[in-house]
C-alpha cells in the first residue's frame, strides 16, 4: 500500500474511530494531552479538541446512533462526548423530540 497522508497529532494516539455518517475521524490520545480530537476527513483539519481525562485514554467506542463516543482512561473514568452529527434518522428523532408537546411538562 501507499501512505496517503500523515498528520502529527503531537501526542500519543491510543484509539481511532471513523464517524458513521460524515467524513470525520475521531482520535483519542495519551501522553501528553489525554484529549479527544475530531478531524474533518480527508483534509485532516481539527474541528474540535476535547480535554477532561487526567491520564491516558485507553479505549474508545461509538454509540449506535453515531452521535456520541465514550472514552475510558487510566484515570478510572468513562467520559461521554457528543461530537458527531449522526445519521439523518437520528437527526430527525432529535428534532421531533425537541418539538414534542411533552417538553413543556414540568419534571
Amino acid at each position: 500500500g501507499v501512505c496517503l497522508n500523515a498528520v502529527d497529532s503531537q501526542s500519543q494516539v491510543t484509539a481511532l474511530q471513523w464517524a458513521a455518517h460524515d467524513k470525520e475521524l475521531v482520535s483519542a490520545h495519551g501522553y501528553s494531552h489525554n484529549q479527544v480530537i475530531l478531524w474533518k476527513y480527508p483534509h485532516m483539519v481539527k474541528v474540535a479538541e476535547l480535554t477532561g481525562h487526567t491520564s491516558r485514554i485507553l479505549q474508545m467506542a461509538q454509540s449506535p446512533d453515531g452521535t456520541t463516543v465514550v472514552t475510558g482512561a487510566g484515570d478510572e473514568t468513562l467520559r461521554f462526548w457528543r461530537i458527531l452529527s449522526g445519521s439523518e434518522a437520528s437527526k430527525k428523532q432529535r428534532v421531533m423530540a425537541s418539538e414534542s408537546i411533552f417538553n413543556d411538562v414540568p419534571r
